[in-house]
């Protein structure tokens, strides 16, 4: 059955998903709910668990941007899409946005699907780590996980229960698998103890703050567990009240960017109407990774390799400058 839509819609010039929202729940306080479907009733494009949606939103500056939300519906469905959008008044914005003006029967026209945090396909056990809005990729994978009659354990946190989505059903459908850690009833997960206690060849999964995802790494380290086995999204950017701005110059281009303390790099060179590839806009995926000629970088994503970063490469969509500026290879 075809949607229509009443008069409004989102688009961007590259995008080539129609999806017009189908249904809105308020799943907690600040967490809401959007279901997309094909406008005409289509079958959707397969995904996987971990994937998300690059959305565009109209901003209060009139201007359109890109936020990358995470699938949390099962991935087995063809039929919809399903994102969940934590609104944070003191954020970048885009999530009030979309809380304020997106409503059912909006068209959006998005990108396809894209995936920078895949689940393994063989049989070894999985932990799945979460912390707030970061359950949006990990119940998928607990879907697929369950579906498939593979071991896995699911840890989640949050302020309380009933401000974490998803949690009845989670705790109803995964009941030997999971364990829930609401900050007001002092439960903390010990992440030293998740890890410790897993089997010699699980493979961990964390999507949450960066201070979680931190702590799952630099305890790895100190068990002798490898980074190979590990897979992590952050749902933020980082964030320095100390950050200076930058000048960028592009050598090949001859043009000086000016990037404002609170402003990534990347978004500052697209203002200035720099075509440049990016994608996650969180430092996942490498996308946006560029050469730097000249400058010293202050890295901030998960992607680039210890060899990559030594040859000069730098995500600009997080990424800063320890110097006064940089000159990139664009």
């Amino acid at each position: 059955m075809p949607y229509t839509t009443p008069g409004f819609s989102v688009r961007r010039d590259d995008s080539n998903l129609a999806l017009v929202i189908s249904a809105v729940r308020q799943l907690t306080p600040r967490i809401r709910a959007y279901e997309l479907r094909d406008p005409e009733g289509h079958d959707l494009p397969l995904i996987t668990a971990g994937a998300h949606l690059s959305i565009p939103v109209l901003m209060n500056n009139g201007k359109t941007e890109l936020r990358q939300y995470s699938v949390c519906s099962n991935p087995a469905r063809r039929d919809m899409y399903e994102i969940a959008v934590l609104c944070e008044e003191s954020g970048r914005g885009g999530s009030k946005a979309i809380h304020d003006n997106y409503f059912l029967g909006l068209q959006l026209n998005c990108a396809l699907p894209d995936n920078h945090f895949e689940l393994h396909a063989d049989t070894s056990p999985a932990i799945l780590i979460a912390a707030g809005i970061g359950i949006t990729p990990i119940k998928p994978m607990a879907q697929v996980l369950a579906a498939r009659g593979r071991r896995f354990q699911l840890h989640y946190a949050g302020r309380s229960l009933k401000e974490m989505a998803f949690s009845d059903h989670l705790s109803r459908e995964y009941a030997n698998n999971y364990v829930a850690y609401p900050a007001n009833e002092n439960k903390r997960m010990n992440i030293m103890h998740l890890l410790s206690d897993a089997s010699g060849n699980a493979l961990f999964y964390v999507c949450g703050p960066q201070k979680l995802i931190d702590e799952v790494y630099n305890f790895a380290t100190l068990l002798g567990i490898t980074k190979d086995r590990i897979q992590s999204e952050q749902f933020g950017v980082v964030k320095d009240v100390q950050d200076k701005p930058v000048i960028v110059e592009l050598a090949r281009s001859n043009k000086l960017i000016r990037v404002a303390p609170d402003q990534p790099i990347l978004a500052a060179m697209r203002d200035a109407g720099i075509t440049v590839a990016f994608d996650c806009c969180v430092g996942d995926c490498g996308t946006c990774a560029v050469k730097i000629l000249e400058g010293e970088a202050e890295h901030r994503d998960h992607v680039l390799s210890d060899k990559d970063r030594a040859e000069g490469m730098i995500c600009i969509c997080v990424s800063r400058a320890k110097s006064e500026s940089l000159v990139l290879d664009l």
